[in-house]
């Protein structure tokens, strides 16, 4: 199956994590069996490389993502829970898809393994990310990374794309923290 539905706490758990709970009481993020590229044809992004936060605005808790390089395509991820009893562990790289980036992230020792896809938007001290939602795909299925790519190219300008539970894009802002000296 390229695409099936998440609860909103299962698998999508560790996403929520990574992307400073934009995914809360929002939408089901797109799962896939595939990537939207080979990842042997990926090279590290390193802007994306270092230590991430977001405040939660209903708990004002804080939560922070640390980004690895970790071979010459792949990076890895980390987001630790606030008890940090636990950490979310996410294998990831990146894909472009006509003038947008996408992250391919994947969680590490996950059950169900499958991908799940953000378009990201990067500038100093600031990462943007949207979750791509399984609201356009309904049943499809891919036979390659590229057919799927290109489902989303043709879909770059659609809202559904990335619509949360209140049918408006559910964006998360994280910002960088700086290097210790």
């Amino acid at each position: 199956m390229s695409g099936r539905r998440l609860s909103r706490y299962g698998a999508a758990a560790g996403l929520i994590a990574l992307c400073g709970l934009l995914l809360l009481l929002a939408g089901c993020p797109f799962s896939s069996d595939k990537p939207l590229s080979d990842p042997e044809s990926a090279v590290p992004e390193p802007g994306l490389l270092g230590t991430w936060k977001m405040q939660d605005p209903d708990s004002h808790e804080w939560h922070q993502l640390t980004i690895f390089p970790f071979d010459q395509h792949e990076m890895v991820a980390f987001a630790p829970e606030n008890d940090l009893s636990k950490v979310s562990g996410f294998r990831l790289f990146v894909t472009r898809v006509g003038r947008e980036r996408f992250l391919n992230l994947q969680e590490l020792g996950a059950s169900e393994p499958g991908w799940f896809f953000a378009r990201l938007e990067l500038d100093q001290n600031h990462l943007h990310l949207w979750i791509v939602d399984d609201s356009l795909f309904d049943t499809r299925s891919f036979d390659s990374p590229s057919e799927l790519a290109e489902f989303v190219l043709v879909h770059l300008s659609d809202p559904r794309l990335y619509v949360s539970g209140d049918d408006h894009p559910a964006e998360a802002v994280l910002e960088r923290v700086p290097d210790r000296p």
